[in-house]
């Protein structure tokens, strides 16, 4: 987990497009709607997605850590 994070100014629940928020702010960019598939547990509370703010940034970290690094750039022509 990012040791940058402070879980006490963070809720302890949040929806789908808060979780998405803090996801694009401490890890990488991501929409509401993909965080649809992701494998955590959901709650339905008045018609509302919530999860738990320390499960869906545990599995972005896993999901970052997990992301193979690839090199990117351009190759250097060669001479003919």
């Amino acid at each position: 987990m990012d040791p940058n994070i402070n879980f006490e100014t963070l809720p302890r629940h949040v929806d789908r497009r808060v979780g998405a928020e803090l996801v694009t702010r401490f890890f990488f960019p991501v929409s509401p709607r993909s965080l649809e598939v992701w494998p955590v547990a959901w709650r339905h509370v008045n018609g509302r997605a919530l999860v738990a703010t320390t499960e869906l940034l545990a599995l972005a970290a896993q999901k970052l850590a997990a992301a193979p690094p690839i090199r990117g750039g351009r190759r250097a022509k060669e001479a003919a």
